[in-house]
């Protein structure tokens, strides 16, 4: 059996290799038809005019032979060997600048085509887009924590319901006055979720106003017969109250009823989807900005009651407003953290009783204007600056302005806004 020599394959040469030989095969193919038409025709010239020297006679023609001879003049055509190559020189020249012209071109052609090819098959890597959370202006990794629907939970802040869970989670927390000199928080969560909130309390008729503005699930453990026929007149209002979804909440052991009710946000969103609420939402928030810190301020004090004395601390080190209760540091139990928001808002709004009794003991429920405008005073970077606050309609957020009618941007991160009434005797410095 023969062996068979395996023969390596060619490589297909290159534009620019492909080039230099057509510059090559056309300067030797036109130097050939050069010799072939000019050279060749000056040596039979040169070897007829030998032949005739010689005495060599012509071939006899029909016309030769009828007609005498006569001697016809011919042009010399004989060249000197200078003067020959001279011109086969010049022909070659224009020849290989004519090959040299045509092959840079294709060279040229070539090597745009590449460019083309390679802008159109190499695209560069796409801009990193940032996103925010809408709510506390902070950077969240997912898109769908953008637009996920906020959940509302009617916090406890009775001596009883201290400390509370959950509450440094919330990207935006309302702590407004309740019957029997107490108040109660509605903390909202949009990006994070809290496992544990609470303890969960009964809602108000402020939450009638602060779930349409954010377009919220509320979640709360019953309500009065007066806010309860105003919630249930209210088909906007996703109510996951207690009675309704008893999964979604449960007791701890380490205090005593009605201040020991629990929830999870997620639960809460979970069920909400569940009976056919939407989860997601087209979230909408206040300006927010980047720290800036400039101290001037270093305590804030709300003096609500005389068993909810609100008060916060400037810290310089994370540009943050400490909280405290009656003298004593606001901790949440879920993590163990002094809760410190970036932002403090005391917002001054119209309160008044209401005709809904909210308690055995015949106290009425507060109802508080949160649509319209009136003042504000707002605390960030150690500051405390005057503006103003509007809301045109309760679907609507309510934007912060400065004195010239400008917006008023948060510090990213955690808000607590204090509900106080026009004349509230809030104290700074």
């Amino acid at each position: 059996m023969l062996g068979l020599k395996k023969v390596p394959a060619r490589s297909k040469p290159s534009a620019r290799q492909a080039a230099t030989a057509a510059v090559e095969q056309g300067a030797q193919q036109i130097c050939k038809s050069s010799f072939e038409s000019g050279a060749i025709s000056v040596t039979l010239g040169q070897a007829d005019d030998r032949l005739q020297k010689a005495g060599t006679p012509r071939k006899p023609t029909a016309r030769n032979q009828a007609e005498p001879a006569r001697e016809v003049p011919r042009k010399n055509t004989d060249m000197s060997p200078r003067k020959k190559w001279l011109t086969i020189g010049l022909i070659a020249l224009l020849a290989a600048s004519i090959a040299f012209a045509v092959a840079a071109f294709i060279v040229t052609r070539d090597s745009m085509e590449l460019t083309r090819v390679t802008t159109l098959t190499s695209p560069t890597a796409p801009k990193a887009i940032k996103l925010y959370c809408p709510l506390d202006g902070t950077e969240v990794e997912d898109r769908a924590a953008t637009v996920r629907r906020p959940v509302i939970v009617q916090v406890d802040n009775a001596p009883a319901a201290r400390q509370q869970s959950g509450l440094s989670q919330a990207d935006i927390v309302y702590e407004a006055m309740a019957e029997g000199d107490v108040t109660r928080f509605a903390a909202i969560f949009a990006c994070r979720d809290a496992e544990e909130v609470g303890p969960v309390r009964s809602a108000r008729l402020v939450n009638l106003e602060l779930v349409p503005e954010y377009d919220a699930l509320l979640s709360n453990s019953g309500s009065s017969e007066g806010v309860t026929a105003e919630l249930e007149a209210r088909p906007d209002i996703p109510n996951i109250v207690h009675s309704n979804f008893p999964d979604v909440y449960w007791r701890v052991g380490d205090r005593f009823a009605p201040h020991n009710l629990m929830t999870s946000t997620t639960q809460v969103r979970e069920a909400a989807v569940a009976a056919g609420y939407s989860g997601e939402a087209a979230l909408r928030g206040p300006a927010f900005k980047d720290d800036s810190p400039a101290p001037a301020v270093s305590t804030i004090s709300i003096p609500y009651s005389g068993i909810v004395n609100v008060s916060y601390q400037y810290d310089p080190a994370t540009n943050s407003w400490k909280r405290f209760i009656g003298g004593e540091p606001h901790v949440d139990v879920l993590n163990g953290a002094q809760i410190s928001p970036k932002n403090v808002v005391i917002q001054f709004v119209n309160t008044y009783e209401s005709s809904i009794i909210e308690d055995a003991g015949g106290n009425y429920g507060l109802q508080f204007e949160l649509t319209g405008s009136g003042r504000i005073v707002m605390f960030r970077d150690g500051a405390a600056i005057e503006g103003t606050w509007s809301r045109a309609a309760e679907n609507e957020v309510t934007t912060y302005l400065d004195a010239a009618g400008k917006p008023l941007p948060l510090n990213r991160g955690q808000t607590f806004v204090q509900l106080v009434p026009l004349d509230f005797p809030a104290t700074w410095g």
